[in-house]
């Protein structure tokens, strides 16, 4: 049995490429970027989605991060992981965005403007379970709201994202330990509000996802 060519983009070249186009944007190759931007494009615009919540800004948001990214490319030297320093660029701007209060029309953007009692949710089951569904990805959404920023960044980087302890570290720059405690007492901030809204966690978490 022939084995299957690996994918170049697999994890073990995926580091190498990245530097090997920031390298070539440094050098004047302004193509770079757009490469870079179909290879992370949607993993920035799913921390952002997760940081803020379902956003009519969200597009914005990762035109934002492009923008700081294209500034600041010319300083990176590979000290650490490409995605790591995009994360923490996307991090930075989202919560930017989150500081502003920029979450203007993203109830609308996901259906949740429909009232519950409309005839187009009475036509089948199915139509309210996608209802009830968006009600649970709105009050996560809303319970995200109300935890503290620090705690906030570590529980969606963790559970939402799926990024390791020590790159969630290495992005926001501060130790392991520190991003354990945080994504600890984040836990029980979100579980404790979840539970007292009768929302059962499994369900949240992949209602977001």
């Amino acid at each position: 049995m022939i084995a299957a060519v690996p994918d170049r983009d697999d994890a073990v070249d995926a580091d190498a490429i990245d530097l090997a186009l920031v390298s070539s944007y440094q050098r004047g190759n302004g193509h770079a970027l757009a490469e870079i931007y179909r290879r992370h494009g949607r993993r920035v615009e799913s921390v952002a989605r997760n940081m803020i919540g379902p956003s009519s800004e969200l597009e914005d948001i990762v035109q934002d991060v492009f923008i700081e990214l294209q500034r600041a490319l010319c300083k990176f030297r590979g000290d650490c992981r490409f995605t790591t320093w995009l994360h923490r660029i996307t991090v930075n701007v989202s919560l930017m965005y989150l500081r502003k209060g920029r979450r203007r029309g993203w109830l609308r953007w996901i259906g949740l403007d429909t009232p519950a009692g409309s005839p187009a949710l009475a036509r089948s089951a199915n139509v309210e379970n996608r209802y009830d569904a968006r009600d649970v990805c709105r009050q996560l959404y809303d319970i995200l709201g109300k935890i503290p920023e620090k705690k906030l960044v570590v529980f969606v980087l963790f559970e939402l994202e799926g990024m390791p302890q020590e790159e969630i570290a290495a992005s926001l720059q501060i130790s392991v330990n520190t991003v354990k405690s945080r994504l600890f007492h984040a836990r029980q901030e979100v579980f404790e509000l979840a539970r007292s809204r009768g929302i059962l966690p499994p369900h949240a978490l992949q209602v977001v996802k």
